[in-house]
């Protein structure tokens, strides 16, 4: 890490505990476990990019971070990047390149920080990547668990000034992840792992942001078209998972205040445009999940391969039908959420 890099750290430490202490109401508390000596990987939940600035904040200068470099971020969180010293890494695919910097810090003895859910999309706490584990088990770093509450959707608070309740629960280390030598089971121990820290991160969240982890694992959602006039009939597939898509603050986000495609009939739920426009947000999302899109791999990362099917499958037969429509036809995207009679689906 150059000397400017750790400078540039040190402003965003200032400017963080500006932040915390005078726009926000924060509640520390384990702080003697941030000085676990490396080889060590920071592990927190994912909510908001505020959790960045908490890990910028709090955690030693010679710590190196992971951010996305799947897609173009907004400002300030653009500015940090480009300036923290982060390992970037490609989300949706094997980056190889990013795992190899990883590895070389950890192996140093070096400090690491990420984020084990691999990005603030709306999930259930056992949603998680097992890349954490991995890098655990191959460089012997133990994992620090940090729980933090109160921070999803919490800039729109602290930007009408309501100085929002945020807390910091860090735990105590934990050993290094082990595999068995079974090569067949390496990835169902190393997910295991990953799953078994999360729960451990769960453990030092609040009641309401434990609450809300489990409100989304209960989530299911369901997707439909209303044509006006209602002359055309509904498209011959589910369009279930592209209501989820669009129903995620976090997860939709990037396609429309990022990427600014023109996708607001999926944006307003509910609301009519003319059938071109509908077709026109179909197929701009098509393009951006294609291959070689902006956002390929996109889908696949975030809800699975068979759900992103699901999304493809939805847009096409959506963008299909509106050259049926007559003219002057409207259509509205309607994405409802509901939540399952089940008991809450923690791990």
């Amino acid at each position: 890490m150059n000397q400017r890099t750790i400078w540039m750290r040190r402003g965003f430490r200032l400017l963080g505990w500006l932040v915390l202490h005078l726009l926000a109401r924060t509640t520390i508390t384990g702080r003697e476990h941030l000085k676990t000596p490396g080889p060590v990987i920071y592990t927190a939940n994912h909510a908001s990019t505020f959790d960045a600035l908490l890990l910028l904040t709090l955690l030693p200068l010679d710590t190196v971070f992971v951010g996305p470099g799947d897609f173009k971020l907004l400002w300030p969180a653009n500015w940090i990047v480009r300036h923290g010293g982060l390992i970037l890494m490609k989300r949706g695919s094997v980056d190889r390149e990013g795992l190899k910097l990883m590895l070389e810090v950890l192996k140093s003895g070096g400090r690491l920080a990420m984020f084990p859910e691999g990005g603030t999309w709306e999930k259930s706490i056992d949603d998680v990547k097992s890349g954490v584990s991995y890098l655990s088990h191959a460089a012997d770093a133990c994992l620090v668990p940090m729980g933090f509450g109160g921070t999803y959707q919490v800039w729109a608070q602290i930007a009408h000034l309501r100085r929002p309740r945020i807390t910091v629960q860090i735990g105590a280390p934990l050993p290094p992840v082990t595999v068995s030598g079974d090569r067949k089971r390496r990835q169902d121990d190393l997910q295991a792992a990953a799953v078994d820290l999360m729960r451990r991160i769960y453990d030092l969240l609040p009641p309401d942001t434990q609450a809300r982890y489990d409100r989304l694992s209960r989530q299911q959602f369901s997707g439909r078209l209303i044509f006006d006039p209602p002359a055309m009939p509904p498209p011959d597939v589910s369009l279930d998972a592209l209501a989820e898509l669009v129903s995620k603050p976090n997860l939709f986000s990037p396609l429309h205040r990022n990427a600014k495609l023109p996708v607001k009939p999926f944006v307003r739920s509910g609301h009519f445009y003319p059938a071109l426009v509908m077709k026109t947000a179909a197929d701009s999302l098509l393009v951006a999940f294609s291959e070689g899109g902006e956002f390929a791999g996109y889908l696949e990362y975030r809800l699975g391969d068979a759900r992103a099917d699901q999304v493809r499958a939805a847009l096409k037969a959506i963008s299909a039908c509106m050259g049926g429509t007559q003219a002057g036809a409207r259509v509205a995207f309607v994405a409802e959420v509901h939540e399952t009679t089940e008991g809450d689906r923690h791990v």
